[in-house]
């Protein structure tokens, strides 16, 4: 049946219905999950509500988490960036909001506090609307897409880090492929690290403090130079 019944889940009514109405989402909203998958939707709702000091209304007036649109790429960028902000919260940051820069300037996702030292990040959702270039293998496929989006990247953190004087700058990969969430392992996430940081004529990392991949389980990981290591200790 759909929409699914969302009357046990008032977080998931309010954010996702409108979305839910509009067209059967089988890929983002598999009937064979239900009803885990809005059980962890509305804990991560109540959970970034309070991490982010907003009410329901508030979050969702901002134009990234309201779905009512429709735009399954809007969806999996909006729910990338909650759960950055989730992630977050469990490696013991203090104080993270999302980031209000300028109009017209460019400006990074969030910031927040550890070990007395200001972060900001700049989150991007690789989503399952996307592909890589089949002919690649999977890490290769991830290091393309993350190069068609490292150069914004920097020009937002770097904005965001003069205006609210942050220390540390990480660029943040949130990951939808299954296959890539499913087989690449800590070792084949640096080595994408590994091959940004090498690319001296593109300069990709440039400036960038540390990259943070939390795949489609929730899988962090975390590469951070020597600068960036000081929210690590």
């Amino acid at each position: 049946m759909w929409p699914p019944d969302l009357s046990a889940y008032p977080l998931c009514s309010y954010f996702l219905s409108g979305y839910l109405s509009k067209k059967e989402d089988p890929t983002n909203f598999s009937p064979d999950e239900f009803p885990a998958l809005f059980e962890r939707y509305e804990n991560l709702f109540k959970s970034v509500l309070h991490v982010l000091g907003l009410t329901k209304e508030a979050l969702k007036g901002k134009s990234e988490f309201n779905f009512d649109s429709g735009d399954a790429a809007n969806l999996e960028s909006g729910i990338a960036m909650l759960r950055v902000v989730e992630a977050l919260r469990l490696d013991k940051f203090l104080n993270i909001a999302l980031v209000k820069p300028k109009k017209g300037t460019p400006g990074a996702d969030l910031i927040g506090e550890k070990n007395g030292q200001k972060v900001c990040w700049e989150v991007k959702a690789i989503t399952k609307q996307s592909s890589g270039r089949s002919a690649l293998c999977l890490k290769d496929q991830l290091y393309e897409k993350i190069l068609e989006n490292i150069s914004k990247a920097r020009t937002q953190l770097d904005a965001t880090a003069r205006e609210l004087q942050c220390r540390v700058k990480i660029f943040v990969c949130v990951v939808n492929w299954f296959e890539q969430s499913i087989y690449l392992s800590q070792d084949d996430y640096q080595g994408i690290v590994n091959r940004l940081e090498g690319d001296r004529d593109q300069e990709s990392l440039k400036g960038v403090d540390g990259v943070l991949f939390i795949t489609k389980m929730g899988q962090p990981f975390l590469f951070l130079n020597e600068r960036g290591k000081c929210i690590d200790c």
